[in-house]
């Protein structure tokens, strides 16, 4: 998916791109809770406006208009991370945790939720300090705007 946007400021070596949310995504059920852009660092500026921070690696300008490439398993990707992996974590190590507590004669539930609880939050917290996981977006493409 590409995205065009300009370039509204420039931070060290990062531009901050503001957006506009598609029209496709006003039939979309999810766009109040979508950023539609993964896991960049969005401001939401109004309903349809974004402000996008990412490394600026064209050397673009102020008022510059870029094209802005997103890896299309960019969402499956991070919805299996953030979501997928943490349950599928509470599950397998809940089962096990079931399993070893009534072999022990404890009490099988309360150390299958403990268990599948603290999977869950330590698979989550390790998944958010690998971002380098994603696949992240990036500037493909820049153009003047000479108004």
């Amino acid at each position: 998916m590409k995205k065009t946007g300009i370039v509204v400021a420039i931070e060290h070596d990062e531009v901050v791109v503001r957006a506009q949310r598609e029209s496709s995504c006003g039939s979309c059920a999810g766009k109040s809770a979508c950023g539609t852009l993964g896991s960049w660092d969005i401001k939401k500026k109004d309903k349809n406006d974004y402000e996008i921070r990412l490394p600026n690696t064209l050397h673009a300008k102020q008022g510059d208009i870029v094209t802005i490439e997103v890896p299309d398993q960019l969402i499956l990707t991070a919805s299996m991370m953030f979501y997928g992996y943490p349950v599928l974590a509470f599950l397998v190590v809940g089962a096990i945790a079931f399993q070893v507590a009534q072999s022990l004669g404890l009490s099988g539930d309360l150390f299958s939720a403990v268990g599948g609880l603290a999977a869950s939050g330590l698979t989550w917290f390790w998944l958010m300090r690998r971002p380098n996981m994603l696949q992240m977006p990036k500037m493909v493409e820049i153009g003047r705007f000479d108004a």
